[in-house]
């Protein structure tokens, strides 16, 4: 029996349509794929436990020297067991300015948004950990770094990895440095980051 052409047609069409309506749906996926985070940055793998120990002062904040010409990298340490990043590259011959610019609202509404600027850090005994994100691409991987305190205002840090499955991966050697610098007040450690 020989089918009419409109229902020949007809079934053309509807052949077509689901091919069509099934192409239309993955370009609709795959188009807004770019448009959703599909990387997940880290998670930290040290807990923040507030700090109520002495090892350490914390009222100002840590350098450690390198490079040359010299140039310094700052954190800040807090009571509430986090971190900040206050930056690197600061001239070593530019105290006075970069210590001012850290209280300013700028400074602090800035870093405030930035999620490797923060991280946590965690003290037992002698030995020191802190971790942090570093923003060498997306997704943040999170680094800990490792080391002693010497005394309560010098710790050396000795290791950096990061934490994959319960297991340090990426394990390099290092050899830093930290002074503390009293600073008096410091920038809020506020952020959204840091659980």
């Amino acid at each position: 029996m020989k089918l009419p052409k409109t229902l020949i047609i007809v079934n053309l069409i509807k052949s077509m349509g689901l091919k069509l309506l099934l192409i239309m749906a993955i370009m609709s996926l795959v188009s807004n794929c770019s448009k959703v985070k599909i990387w997940k940055d880290d998670e930290l793998s040290i807990k923040r436990i507030p700090y109520t120990e002495y090892q350490l002062k914390l009222k100002g904040y840590y350098y450690q020297k390198y490079g040359n010409p010299e140039k310094l990298t700052i954190y800040f340490f807090y009571n509430d067991g986090t971190l900040l990043l206050a930056g690197d590259s600061y001239d070593i011959n530019e105290t006075i300015e970069f210590e001012q610019s850290f209280i300013t609202k700028e400074f602090i509404e800035k870093r405030r948004n930035i999620k490797y600027c923060w991280g946590v850090f965690n003290i037992n005994g002698n030995n020191m950990k802190f971790e942090r994100w570093y923003p060498s691409q997306r997704p943040y991987k999170a680094y800990v770094r490792a080391g002693t305190i010497l005394n309560d205002t010098t710790f050396h840090i000795t290791e950096s990895y990061r934490m994959q499955d319960g297991k340090k991966t990426e394990v390099d050697v290092e050899d830093e440095i930290y002074h503390f610098k009293q600073l008096n007040p410091k920038p809020d450690s506020t952020n959204s980051f840091v659980e």
